[in-house]
Protein backbone atom coordinates (compact mmCIF):
# COMPACT_ATOMS: atom_id res chain seq x y z
CA UNK A 1 0.00 0.00 0.00
CA UNK A 2 2.50 2.50 0.86
CA UNK A 3 4.57 1.29 -2.26
CA UNK A 4 1.68 2.34 -4.53
CA UNK A 5 0.63 5.73 -2.57
CA UNK A 6 4.95 6.37 -3.39
CA UNK A 7 3.94 5.50 -7.28
CA UNK A 8 0.78 7.82 -7.17
CA UNK A 9 2.76 10.14 -5.70
CA UNK A 10 5.64 10.55 -7.86
CA UNK A 11 3.42 10.53 -11.21
CA UNK A 12 1.52 13.51 -9.74
CA UNK A 13 5.31 15.58 -9.19
CA UNK A 14 5.45 16.96 -12.13
CA UNK A 15 1.85 17.38 -13.02
CA UNK A 16 1.99 19.07 -9.41
CA UNK A 17 4.50 21.16 -10.40
CA UNK A 18 2.98 22.46 -13.91
CA UNK A 19 0.16 23.29 -12.41
CA UNK A 20 2.20 25.23 -10.16
CA UNK A 21 4.23 26.53 -13.25
CA UNK A 22 1.29 27.70 -15.06
CA UNK A 23 -0.82 29.38 -12.10
CA UNK A 24 2.58 31.58 -11.43
CA UNK A 25 2.80 32.33 -14.94
CA UNK A 26 -1.03 33.21 -15.46
CA UNK A 27 -0.22 35.28 -12.02
CA UNK A 28 2.59 37.61 -13.78
CA UNK A 29 1.84 37.74 -16.86
CA UNK A 30 -1.99 38.31 -17.13
CA UNK A 31 -3.33 38.60 -20.29
CA UNK A 32 0.55 38.11 -21.74
CA UNK A 33 0.28 34.38 -20.89
CA UNK A 34 -2.14 34.02 -24.10
CA UNK A 35 1.36 33.88 -25.95
CA UNK A 36 2.81 30.91 -23.93
CA UNK A 37 -0.28 28.84 -24.25
CA UNK A 38 0.47 26.67 -26.87
CA UNK A 39 3.83 26.02 -25.58
CA UNK A 40 2.18 24.93 -22.19
CA UNK A 41 -0.23 22.49 -24.01
CA UNK A 42 3.24 21.07 -25.40
CA UNK A 43 4.30 20.82 -22.27
CA UNK A 44 1.25 19.29 -20.83
CA UNK A 45 1.12 16.68 -23.58
CA UNK A 46 4.73 15.64 -22.66
CA UNK A 47 4.14 15.45 -19.27
CA UNK A 48 0.81 13.53 -19.48
CA UNK A 49 2.57 10.72 -22.03
CA UNK A 50 5.77 10.54 -19.65
CA UNK A 51 4.27 10.51 -16.29
CA UNK A 52 0.69 8.58 -16.62
CA UNK A 53 -1.93 8.90 -14.42
CA UNK A 54 -2.46 6.07 -12.31
CA UNK A 55 -2.70 2.83 -14.61
CA UNK A 56 -2.42 4.60 -17.22
CA UNK A 57 -0.28 3.14 -20.08
CA UNK A 58 3.41 3.61 -20.30
CA UNK A 59 5.48 4.54 -23.16
CA UNK A 60 8.08 1.73 -24.85
CA UNK A 61 11.56 3.10 -24.40
CA UNK A 62 11.97 4.56 -27.96
CA UNK A 63 8.82 6.56 -27.53
CA UNK A 64 9.65 7.98 -23.85
CA UNK A 65 13.43 9.01 -24.93
CA UNK A 66 11.40 10.98 -28.33
CA UNK A 67 8.71 11.91 -25.71
CA UNK A 68 11.01 13.03 -23.35
CA UNK A 69 13.51 15.25 -26.32
CA UNK A 70 10.06 16.51 -27.33
CA UNK A 71 9.64 17.85 -23.78
CA UNK A 72 12.93 19.65 -23.41
CA UNK A 73 12.82 21.32 -26.61
CA UNK A 74 8.98 22.56 -25.74
CA UNK A 75 10.74 23.77 -22.20
CA UNK A 76 13.36 25.47 -23.94
CA UNK A 77 11.42 27.16 -26.18
CA UNK A 78 9.17 28.16 -23.68
CA UNK A 79 11.91 29.25 -20.95
CA UNK A 80 12.95 31.88 -24.31
CA UNK A 81 9.66 32.78 -25.38
CA UNK A 82 9.21 33.89 -21.38
CA UNK A 83 12.47 36.16 -21.41
CA UNK A 84 11.29 37.54 -24.56
CA UNK A 85 8.20 38.76 -22.57
CA UNK A 86 9.95 39.83 -20.17
CA UNK A 87 12.05 41.75 -21.28
CA UNK A 88 9.30 43.13 -23.85
CA UNK A 89 7.38 44.37 -20.44
CA UNK A 90 10.69 45.88 -18.56
CA UNK A 91 11.53 47.92 -21.37
CA UNK A 92 8.14 49.11 -21.66
CA UNK A 93 7.93 48.45 -25.90
CA UNK A 94 4.44 49.28 -27.30
CA UNK A 95 3.70 45.75 -28.07
CA UNK A 96 4.08 44.75 -24.63
CA UNK A 97 2.01 47.30 -23.25
CA UNK A 98 -1.05 46.72 -26.11
CA UNK A 99 -0.70 42.94 -25.15
CA UNK A 100 -0.92 43.44 -21.38
CA UNK A 101 -4.29 45.38 -22.31
CA UNK A 102 -5.99 42.31 -24.19
CA UNK A 103 -4.85 44.92 -27.82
Amino acid sequence: MKAAAQRMSEAQGPRTQLMRLEQTLHAELGTLSAGVEPLLAEVRAGVAALFPEAGGTRLAPKEHEARHEALLRSLDELEDVLEALQLAARSGRPGASAARRGG
